[in-house]
């Protein structure tokens, strides 16, 4: 049974909801205090607080009845709802109480770090990566949590599996905190923005890579993801720094709003024309570019792997990140190289073919445009797109998918989920069967792309024939097969 208080709901070491939403009315109650939070009925447990999130369950009435069943303590809605005598919150947005909540309960770990956060259409997880390897060559102690995985100051080894919730976000940054980080490099998705993910966080600098249109299954419409977008900038401190992609024109109304409601934070540009940091190409092919970085009068050679332009890009936000944090130049340039590539994009797949080839798994139909139309710029012979159906449904759908990679390639080809499955019917043998013919008849000058999780878990087993195999997998395979490692020559017999 419910036990409740009229005049004060609490458990020990609980957050004040007033506290963290001051404009929080009260009914059945003068105050709630939360121990825990939970915004799944499902979930919810005896003396959790149930936060009817109406835009993440359906509709608010039956999600809090069910919470109520499962033993939850008090409601919190943007709304009235019937509890049965049980405390309830009014808050105006509900996603933002919910996420204030969490960072809170896990003691608002944020104010114990720089955060850096960084969003965009494209080019997050290589900036955020890129950033953390600038930051660590000045001796930092820096965390990461990203699409890609998450690392704290601890670990030698990415945890796998990206966060895309206020919950999960708190819980990383509460371990980057203990585990003695002094920096968080945060990847921030248009999801997660419109969850209102970093609400009461500050930020010491917000990085903005582009702004193009995606996600509109997402968000409606490309002013509504825009505008979800531009929500980033809530979370700059007073005192912080915004740095943006300059040769993107649509992020100008991102400086032009950072300079008027917070006139005493900074703003850096940098860009492959114009900005306060900016790239002159020395060699590129697709085999590694070298670029001379200028910033501040002082320019440096950087080499890199990865042949694309867009990989500039990304470097020159990390090292404006790091020029605000007073890194030297040298030490920044060093921090690029070293990173070298991010794992699964635009990473380079060498078996000793006499092709180029590489792997990536972009996360909108931006991203996959500016890597094709770099590669084709680089490739003099032929330029081919292998694709996982899982990715190319995800941008765009499949026929949309290739339509828009035939803009560049010069073949596309869709590899079905099972493609490596031992029982696969003959729809996958020939599907596998296109795919030997495509990389048997790549040659020197050819380009080859795979869209594919290069990084898939392992077997939990260890035994990799056991584990889940994708097209990646099944590509490796073959260049690992048609072109075996030479054995060095024995020495002639007497």
């Amino acid at each position: 049974m419910h036990t409740s208080n009229r005049e004060e709901w609490h458990c020990e070491g609980g957050v004040r909801l007033s506290d963290v939403v001051p404009e929080a009315r009260f009914l059945a109650c003068s105050e709630i205090v939360v121990g825990r939070c939970c915004d799944d009925p499902d979930l919810c447990g005896p003396g959790d607080v149930f936060i009817a999130r109406e835009g993440a369950i359906g509709e608010a009435n039956e999600a809090a009845r069910v919470a109520l069943a499962n033993g939850a303590a008090a409601i919190i809605s943007e709304t009235v709802l019937p509890t049965g005598g049980l405390p309830l919150g009014i808050v105006p947005n509900t996603d933002w109480a919910y996420a204030r909540l969490c960072h809170a309960l896990a003691g608002d770990p944020a104010r114990r770090l720089r955060v850096i956060a960084i969003t965009g259409t494209s080019g997050k997880t290589t900036t955020v990566w890129l950033t953390a390897a600038v930051l660590a060559e000045a001796g930092l102690r820096v965390g990461v949590v990203s699409d890609l995985g998450c690392l704290d100051a601890s670990g030698m080894d990415v945890e796998r599996g990206g966060v895309d919730d206020a919950a999960a976000l708190a819980i990383w940054l509460e371990r980057l905190a203990a585990s003695g980080c002094t920096h968080a490099v945060v990847e921030v998705s248009s999801r997660m923005l419109a969850a209102h993910a970093l609400a009461g966080v500050e930020c010491d600098m917000v990085v903005v890579t582009n702004l193009a249109d995606a996600h509109r299954d997402l968000h409606g419409s490309q002013e509504a993801y825009h505008d979800i977008k531009a929500r980033i900038l809530d979370s700059l401190s007073d005192d912080g720094c915004l740095i943006v992609n300059g040769d993107d024109e649509r992020l100008q109304r991102f400086v032009t709003r950072c300079s008027t409601e917070r006139p005493a934070a900074g703003t850096i540009t940098v860009g492959l024309h114009a900005g306060d940091l900016t790239a002159t190409p020395i060699e590129r092919s697709l085999f590694g570019q070298t670029f001379l970085m200028h910033a501040g009068g002082h320019t440096i050679p950087v080499a890199v792997a990865p042949p694309v332009a867009s990989f500039v890009r990304n470097a020159l936000l990390a090292a404006a990140v790091g020029i605000r944090g007073r890194v030297p130049l040298e030490r920044i340039a060093r921090g690029i190289e070293s990173a070298g590539c991010v794992s699964g994009r635009v990473e380079r797949l060498d078996r000793g073919q006499d092709f180029a080839a590489f792997l990536d798994l972009p996360t909108s139909g931006h991203a996959l445009a500016s890597t094709l139309a770099s590669l084709r710029r680089l490739t003099p012979g032929r330029l081919v797109v292998l694709a996982e159906e899982g990715i190319a449904d995800a941008l765009g759908g499949l026929g949309r998918f290739v339509i828009r990679s035939a803009k560049w390639c010069d073949d596309c080809l869709i590899a079905p989920a099972n493609i490596a499955s031992e029982d696969a019917g003959d729809s996958v043998v020939a599907a596998y069967a296109r795919i030997d013919r495509t990389l048997a008849g790549l040659g020197a000058g050819d380009c080859l792309l795979v869209l594919g999780d290069a990084l898939r878990e392992a077997s939990p087993s260890g035994d990799p024939e056991s584990g889940e195999l994708g097209l990646v997998d099944v590509v490796d395979g073959w260049l690992q097969l048609a072109h075996p490692p030479r054995q060095p020559a024995g020495r002639r017999a007497a």
